[in-house]
This record gives structure tokens, sequence and C-alpha cells, in this order.
């Protein structure tokens, strides 16, 4: 009985400690794409103007890079400037996309690693009963006279 209460344990601690890995590891996962190298970030580029202005934002909320055709230089400082908003905004669209499926994959793989927590609480905690039953009884039969 008492290398089941043991066993229970160490599976309770084993679960509870990966648990604790995985939540360790998405924190710090969002602080190194957030000051890590632009190849680690998630990106997601945007277009406008059919194609000739282009927008790239990384994670974090960044802009990385903006390219305008060159012949769109003859075009009003106003519409140029709409065509950017355009393509920026649809970078960011899609990078928000792009974060929001990799935020539920992360708590998807959370949810299946804790879904066995109440089942080993529950082990752990009637292992621990059956324990102290043991001791109590073992107590009472050392204070028996013999």
């Amino acid at each position: 009985m008492t290398n089941d209460a043991f066993s229970a344990a160490a599976s309770l601690d084993e679960l509870l400690t990966r648990t604790q890995q995985a939540l360790a590891a998405m924190r710090s996962r969002a602080t190194v794409h957030a000051d890590g190298e632009p190849g680690e970030l998630l990106r997601a580029e945007g277009v406008a103007a059919g194609g000739r202005v282009r927008a790239v934002a990384v994670q974090g909320g960044r802009l990385d890079s903006v390219a305008v055709d060159p012949a769109l230089a003859d075009e009003p400082l106003d519409v140029l400037c709409g065509h950017l908003v355009v393509a920026v905004n649809a970078a960011l669209t899609e990078l928000d996309a792009q974060v929001s499926a990799s935020a539920r994959a992360d708590t998807d793989a959370l949810a299946a690693r804790l879904g066995g927590l109440p089942d080993q609480a529950e082990m752990f905690s009637r292992t621990m009963h059956e324990v102290a039953a043991r001791i109590r009884r073992d107590r009472a039969a050392a204070s028996r006279p013999a």
C-alpha cells in the first residue's frame, strides 16, 4: 500500500511538473518572440494596390518591412498613404489570426495535460486515506498488550 502512495504521489507530482513546464514554456516563448530574432517570430504579409505595396508584420505587433513599387512614385501622397494603411492593416490582421491559432494550440495542449489531473488527485487522495488507515491500525496493534 505504501508503494501505491508513493506511486500516486510521484504520478501527481510528475503531472504537475509537466504542467508547470508547459506554462513556463508558453510564457517564455511569448517573451522570446517579443524580443527574438525575426526568424523566430510569427510573420504575416499584407498587400495593397494590386500587390505593389507590401507590408510585413512580426509577432509583437511590430512592422518588419514595407515595400512600395517605384511605379507608385507619381501617386498623390494621400493615396500612397492609404495603400500603406491597407497593407499594414492586412498584415496585422493576418498576424493576429496566426497568433490566435498558436495560442489555441498551446491552450489545447495544456488542457489535454491538465485533463488527467482530477484522476491523479483522486487516486492520490484515496491512497493517502488508505495509508492513514494503515498507520492507525498499526498504532492500535502496537499499543495492545501482547
